[in-house]
């Protein structure tokens, strides 16, 4: 009988997420709005923690802690928690939350929306939740309605635990219908599609393929519909249903697993099918090597071999091991955990040691039982590291590339009885060529490949690294998205922006979108290697490129000026610029209000620049603010005195004056309002680049 375990088995990061939620300690009552998890084996451990599921959040004591499991939960069951006074823990899974975004996005949009999955799943539910309820949920392939293909815009998700070959039918066959507008987002979570494959996979060589999880588990059920097409499946609970299995001696077993099936039932099953029904393979802990003293040959150091207790004090126990001479294991080498009781070695008991060297002075050989104990530790993890769990280990050398022979360096390590090899590609992502420095040093590891015969096992750690990538760029992309706004450090200037890094991803805030106000450079607002908030403004996941603002998070100087400079007040400003119409008066940094030459004096005024210059310092009051345009009107002459009417000049009258155009001075001002913005001129460099396409 041969067995074939499935590659990803046990909880998936949602459900791992959602019970370490569940496991902290917050002080006061804990529910969870639903089960948290499909398993009825974790549903009781947490009924006997004290944690509680509830359908309604008004069974909840008023002040306790709710816990909204990886399903997430409707938009009214939350808002009815926050009105009750609930503390909401959200254990939603970042792959749901995704789909609720796009939903409650298009929704707003006016599209129609179509959910694929099943209509009573609480995940299904929470989604149809976010646009009131008016989706189409469709379960099967050939239930698209027309009356769907009636709408103009259509939006079709997926619940994360469906079929992904049918929902890729679905999505054809709406593409085949050429509606107007149709988005088709698949949000089926990828190790839901990884276990679906895997499961095919297996299923296609395997005469029996049993699927761990529970009945109430929908991705559990769909691995064991799709094993189901190629040989007999059987959904296992816990090892008692194997018993009920009848199993031929020629049979090729596959293992699958729910991505909510604890640990405990996949190890239960592999245990029983071991215990039961597997030929051990390994070869004998460790052949003995050399002879002892009565066969005329010497014994050699790091030889295993059984022996009897002859007795046992507080220093070690003495042993007897086919010597004319006795053994000795001293109590620092009598336990794995350091904890030694000579009560727990008593005469005669048998033990399996290992030499430690040559008999000492007073002529006892010394042997250890904690090293033996250390080696079979080891052999039991390589057991539960055949399908790709993680594992630790301590580098012991290293071995260098070998050009001659062509053979490929790398690090080496002892796991038991095997030796494990860390190719020098598998260390991290990119190739290792100084592998020297990770001797000593402890590494997260799966296996690649365990040959027990020769007892060596190849290893990675760039499988872990590239997953837990994986894992966050799924969380960063269905995170980040406009209008977010995200914490990140300054890694680097340039000349036409900040690289902010952000959950370790590059992003750009293109100095178009750093200030409101005219700068010298870019570090007098963004210092390198600090902190701050910033506003998602773009995400394009395809080109992994993300664009960030800083200064749609502050205030827009000109909001300030108007909080400073009401309509009626008097301040000092300095004329920063003249032009024929008028004097522009800085009213705030970045923010300028004109005074039109019909208000730069109480007398007649020709030429503005016969009277002001850049740089003068005026006292004005402000007419006018115009929020909309961003503009500040101003007087000059509304602050001084008023003329007495005999020193007001008068103005010669001109005889046979010629027909000019009517109100000059008001064309001037239509003009001066035409050509003057609040954006002119504060920031003329950014607005050069600001369309510039930058690529890194």
């Amino acid at each position: 009988m041969k067995i074939y375990k499935a590659h990803h088995l046990g909880f998936c990061y949602g459900v791992k997420r959602s019970i370490s939620l569940a496991n902290r300690d917050y002080g006061k009552k804990v529910y969870t709005y639903g089960k948290l998890i499909h398993n009825s084996r974790m549903v009781a451990a947490l009924e006997k923690m004290g944690i509680h599921a509830i359908n309604d959040m008004s069974e909840a004591e008023p002040g306790s802690v709710v816990i909204l499991r990886s399903h997430g939960a409707p938009v009214e069951e939350i808002e009815k928690a926050k009105n009750t006074g609930l503390e909401i823990v959200d254990a939603t899974c970042p792959f749901v939350m995704r789909t609720r975004k796009i939903v409650e996005e298009k929704y707003a949009d006016g599209y129609k929306i179509v959910i694929f999955g099943k209509a009573e799943h609480p995940e299904v539910i929470g989604i149809n939740s976010i646009c009131k309820y008016t989706a189409t949920v469709i379960s099967d392939e050939n239930e698209i309605l027309d009356s769907l293909l009636q709408h103009e815009k259509l939006c079709l998700v997926s619940q994360t635990t469906a079929s992904a070959k049918k929902f890729a039918n679905i999505a054809e066959k709406f593409a085949k219908h050429r509606l107007k507008t149709v988005e088709i987002f698949d949000t089926i979570c990828y190790t839901t599609q990884e276990r679906q494959r895997e499961a095919e996979a297996i299923a296609c060589f395997c005469d029996k393929v049993f699927v761990i999880g529970d009945a109430e588990s929908s991705n559990t059920l769909k691995l064991k519909e799709i094993c189901g097409r190629f040989c007999s499946a059987f959904l296992i609970g816990s090892a008692e249903d194997l018993t009920r299995i009848k199993f031929n001696a020629d049979d090729k077993i596959g293992i699958v697993a729910g991505a909510s099936a604890p640990d405990e039932s996949i190890t239960e099953v592999l245990q029983y099918m071991d215990n039961n029904f597997t030929e051990a393979t390994n070869e004998e802990f460790l052949q003995a090597v050399g002879a002892d003293e009565t066969s005329g040959k010497k014994l050699s150091s790091g030889k295993i071999m059984k022996v009897k207790v002859i007795s046992a004090d507080e220093k070690g126990i003495t042993i007897a091991f086919n010597s004319k001479v006795d053994g000795f294991i001293s109590a620092e080498e009598a336990t794995l955990d350091g904890t030694y009781d000579p009560a727990n070695f008593p005469a005669d008991m048998e033990l399996e040691v290992k030499l430690l060297g040559n008999r000492t002075e007073d002529g006892v050989y010394r042997f250890s039982k904690k090293a033996v104990d250390e080696v079979k530790e080891g052999d039991k993890i390589v057991d539960t590291i055949r399908n790709g769990e993680e594992f630790e280990l301590k580098v012991d050398r290293a071995v260098e590339r070998d050009v001659a022979k062509k053979k490929g360096g790398g690090l080496l390590g002892k796991l038991g009885t095997y030796t494990v090899f860390i190719p020098a590609s598998q260390i991290k992502e990119r190739y290792v060529s100084d592998i020297k420095p990770y001797i000593g040093k402890t590494l997260r590891l799966v296996s690649l490949e365990i040959n027990d015969e020769k007892k060596r096992i190849v290893a990675s750690q760039k499988v872990i690294i590239e997953r837990e990538r994986k894992e966050r760029e799924e969380i960063f992309w269905a995170n980040v998205v406009p209008g977010v706004i995200v914490n990140g450090k300054v890694k680097s200037i340039s000349k036409f922006g900040a690289f902010v890094s952000v959950d370790g991803y590059d992003c750009l805030v293109h100095i178009s979108d750093i200030s409101w106000v005219k700068f010298k450079s870019i570090e007098d607002v963004l210092k390198v290697g600090k902190k701050y908030d910033f506003v998602v403004l773009k995400a394009d996941r395809e080109k992994g490129k993300v664009s960030l603002g800083y200064k749609q998070l502050q205030k827009h100087p000109f909001d300030i000026a108007i909080e400073n400079h009401p309509v009626g007040s008097v301040f000092t400003g300095k004329i920063t610029s003249i032009m024929p119409f008028g004097a522009f008066v800085e009213v705030e940094p970045g923010v300028e209000g004109l005074v039109h030459v019909s208000e730069a004096s109480n007398t007649y005024v020709k030429n503005i620049n016969d009277i002001y210059k850049v740089g003068d310092e005026i006292e004005v009051k402000v007419l006018a603010v115009d929020s909309d345009a961003k503009k500040f009107t101003l007087s000059a002459k509304a602050c001084m005195p008023e003329l007495a009417p005999e020193e007001k000049p008068s103005k010669p009258e001109k005889k046979d004056a010629k027909p000019r155009a009517p109100k000059k001075r008001e064309a001037e001002k239509d003009t001066a309002e035409a050509e003057w913005s609040e954006d002119s001129g504060n920031n003329p460099f950014a607005d050069l680049l600001k369309d510039l396409e930058v690529k890194k």
